[in-house]
């Protein structure tokens, strides 16, 4: 894989991992998509791909362990150890189908048990390698933990978890 580096690449924003898992958590997965989109745009812009990172990211749990090794192999050029990328992305592709598939299956009344399985935790590692991809061509860059739309997104999704909370708490009123 040769790396045609120009400065017009879009790297993907370094952010902490916490932040990831908030973000992913309480967008139900949403962020994660958009997570997978960005880091398919920077993929594409980095190696002249011909690939859409809007269909990319969609289908995710078909691309993700494509995805985790290119970012894998530029993390490990850069002086990165390195991950075991095939198992993380079997991980997640595990997870990603059997929390769908129980969303569908769980009675009502334990509706929130899907969200506990988190498909986004076995990105963890790939998140900590773009963030040292991105430290190492920005070392001085300083970026805060949220940009702001990550954070209205946040609140948002928080407020919906809350409510959902609430009323599944309430029970039904007859």
């Amino acid at each position: 894989m040769e790396n045609n580096h120009t400065n017009t690449i879009d790297y993907v924003r370094k952010q902490p991992v916490w932040a990831f898992c908030l973000l992913s958590f309480f967008t139900g997965g949403l962020y994660t998509i958009y997570w997978f989109f960005r880091g398919w745009r920077f993929l594409r812009d980095l190696y002249d791909l011909d690939v859409y990172p809007f269909w990319r990211a969609v289908f995710s749990i078909f691309f993700v362990h494509t995805f985790m090794d290119y970012i894998n192999d530029i993390a490990v050029e850069k002086g990165h150890p390195g991950s075991q990328t095939n198992g993380y992305a079997s991980g997640f592709v595990v997870v990603a189908i059997v929390q769908r598939f129980s969303a569908r299956v769980v009675p009502m009344q334990y509706a929130a048990l899907p969200l506990l399985l988190m498909p986004f935790l076995f990105l963890i590692p790939t998140v900590k390698q773009l963030n040292y991809i991105y430290e190492q061509d920005h070392p001085n860059a300083y970026l805060p933990s949220f940009s702001a739309a990550e954070a209205f997104i946040l609140l948002l999704g928080a407020a919906v978890v809350v409510l959902g909370a609430i009323g599944t708490l309430m029970g039904e009123i007859h």
